[in-house]
């Protein structure tokens, strides 16, 4: 066990069942209190290592208390661990306002809880101490890995991008398949982001450089030369023989993209067969398999990775393969 305990203050005796139980697994000891009185009490008697915090309370709320903390130089430096089952921006930004390290969201996975807590205990979480507006402390909680956070900035920063967008896009459906692109690209880069501008401007540049690349029309599309910004000419029926695209040349051509398909493992071929032969956007696959928005995206671009060495695979190995279709 830790030499300090962790203190949790939540009113839900479920909760607080379900997050001793998940704690005391990971080898690290936890202390309960239900109201914020009773959680300042408890502060003051252990002296935990840090705080996980509800921020519905029946005395008060936890933006209030945990302000309240960050005003006592006694707790400046205490790592604070606000869970909620809220996702907006504006509620992300207030509790990041008020001093808290960073989120985690109800209904809670015990990997994520621990993963989150590892970080505050070790100090990957951003401290409060620290200089950076809200938004920066959202940014940092993205960057170390708070998968939810980065939903988050989806959330805050997509309808404004898709609009910049349609300036460059030739409708709407590829301003939005561009923004995806981008925060597909923003994802698995985050920790290259540096400050240098804002988060949005640096957003900005991905999605710009996908519209870029987006632009050339008529041209012939490899399976080889297929990239992220270039899915869409994956034909929209793959699953279905009596409903693939006629420009495909014959059923030659139709049996080994079948066959590439079918030889992506799952659970990323399920994600590919949402994507391209039901024609669901993110948000609606996250919802449908219960999975963070970042999550699905981080997935589907492995699954196109893996798509794309069967497809090469088999153009090595049968020898009249066509390469490429319109």
């Amino acid at each position: 066990m830790s030499e300090s305990p962790i203190l949790y203050i939540e009113d839900e005796e479920d909760y607080q069942i379900l997050v001793r139980r998940m704690l005391q697994r990971a080898g690290l000891a936890v202390e309960m209190a239900g109201t914020g009185e009773e959680g300042l009490a408890a502060l003051e008697r252990h002296r935990p290592s840090m705080l996980l915090l509800d921020i519905n309370l029946p005395d008060t709320d936890g933006y209030t208390l945990c302000n309240r903390l960050r005003q006592d130089s006694a707790w400046v430096d205490l790592p604070i661990l606000m869970l909620t089952v809220r996702r907006r921006p504006e509620e992300w930004l207030r509790g990041f306002s008020s001093g808290a390290n960073d989120y985690v969201c109800k209904p809670l996975d015990p990997t994520e809880l621990i993963e989150r807590v590892q970080n505050c205990l070790t100090g990957k979480a951003q401290q409060f101490a620290n200089p950076g507006t809200p938004e920066y402390h959202l940014i940092q909680a993205a960057i170390a890995g708070n998968r939810a956070a980065f939903e988050v900035l989806i959330q805050k920063y997509k309808a404004r991008l898709v609009e910049s967008m349609r300036q460059l896009a030739r409708g709407e459906e590829e301003a939005e398949d561009i923004v995806s692109h981008a925060f597909v690209t923003a994802f698995e880069k985050m920790d290259r982001f540096r400050g240098e501008a804002s988060f949005y401007t640096w957003l900005y540049r991905i999605a710009t450089n996908e519209a870029y690349q987006a632009r050339p029309t008529n041209k012939i599309v490899s399976m080889d030369g297929m990239t992220r910004t270039e899915e869409s000419a994956l034909p929209a029926a793959l699953a279905r023989e009596d409903c693939l695209p006629e420009k495909l040349a014959g059923e030659e051509d139709r049996r080994r993209i079948l066959a590439s398909l079918k030889s992506v493992p799952q659970p990323y071929r399920q994600l590919l067969e949402l994507f391209f032969i039901k024609d669901m956007p993110y948000e609606q696959i996250a919802r449908k398999l219960d999975m963070p928005l970042g999550t699905v995206m981080s997935r589907l671009s492995k699954a196109r990775d893996l798509l794309r060495e069967n497809w090469n695979r088999k153009t090595l190995t049968e020898p009249s393969t066509p390469t490429a279709y319109r």
